[in-house]
């Protein structure tokens, strides 16, 4: 499977992975890198992709004050753009190729209207306009050549040339990854945040419920453990990049989610629930000696991540 996510760039004050109306774009911010002068880029995705592009755009552009990039990215092989000034939100724009709608993927949230074609030095201007009025200098050629992709003989992934876009729009460098608070793709955290896990369970629990209403039908309720997974994923997502961070607390808070599951589960069984403590120690033994791991860069991703940035 190819990528899917969201790539946002801006001048946010802080963190872009804290600024204001970020989380429009989604709450999985996996890759935060800087861009010099203040800018940084991110990388995201939601549980509903592909997002509202137009209204993050506005809101965080509204927040920091100043121009915001940003484009979904479909399985690596296209991608939806959108460039924002304050008081203009530029149109949708489908890369590649510029000049039409997608044929095969779904680049906005259902009921939104789709990209429609434009000529590329129309979209050349508008980034270059947009360039200009972030206080950076485009290279107006480099720009050419990444917007013409789809006509050449060379191919490379949308993700891949989107980061030849944001270089072209005048950016001092790409850097690399910043480094995360804590292992969240190492246990215990992926039994919430894994794509099998229980945050994502119960989403899909909410997406039955909902389709049973709709057919007039009554649910069961919601359990308790559904609720905790879901704000505990996106705590933990929005805890990646903090400094002086609790991690043995947030391991904790994993523990006590995966045992509220196990006793909704344990009582239609009939079976007696685990031990806090000794199912604590079993998933983190690192934390009971107070000892914590960094991310494995090729377990992670991070590796692949800083590898294909252009720098």
């Amino acid at each position: 499977m190819g990528y899917w996510g969201t790539v946002v760039m801006a001048r946010p004050q802080g963190l872009l992975v804290d600024q204001d109306g970020i989380s429009g774009f989604g709450y999985r911010h996996s890759w935060l890198r800087e861009l010099g002068d203040g800018w940084q880029l991110v990388e995201t995705s939601g549980w509903k992709d592909p997002p509202d592009l137009l209204g993050p755009c506005g809101v965080v552009v509204a927040s920091t004050g100043h121009p915001v990039f940003a484009a979904f990215v479909s399985d690596g092989d296209c991608a939806v753009m959108c460039a924002a000034t304050p008081g203009a939100v530029g149109p949708l724009t489908h890369l590649w190729d510029v000049g039409g709608p997608c044929g095969v993927y779904r680049h906005q949230p259902k009921g939104m209207p789709e990209p429609v074609g434009r000529g590329a030095e129309e979209v050349v201007a508008e980034l270059t306009g947009w360039s200009a009025g972030a206080g950076l200098r485009a290279d107006i050629s480099a720009l050419r050549a990444v917007l013409a992709h789809d006509q050449s003989t060379a191919w490379k992934p949308a993700d891949d040339l989107l980061f030849d876009l944001v270089k072209a729009l005048g950016v001092a460098r790409i850097g690399r990854t910043l480094p995360w608070a804590f292992p969240i793709t190492c246990r215990p955290f992926t039994l919430i945040t894994d794509f099998m896990g229980l945050a994502a369970r119960a989403r899909s629990r909410a997406v039955y419920r909902q389709a049973e209403e709709e057919d007039g039908e009554v649910p069961e309720p919601a359990q308790p453990w559904e609720t905790a997974a879901i704000a505990l994923e996106e705590e933990l997502w929005a805890s990646l990049y903090r400094t002086g961070l609790d991690v043995a607390t947030l391991a904790c808070r994993v523990v006590e989610v995966r045992l509220a599951y196990d006793a909704a589960n344990e009582d239609r069984a009939g079976r007696a629930a685990a031990d806090p403590d000794r199912m604590f120690e079993s998933l983190f033994a690192g934390l009971v000696g107070g000892t914590l791991q960094p991310d494995d860069p090729d377990d992670s991703g991070r590796r692949w991540a800083d590898e294909r940035a252009p720098g």
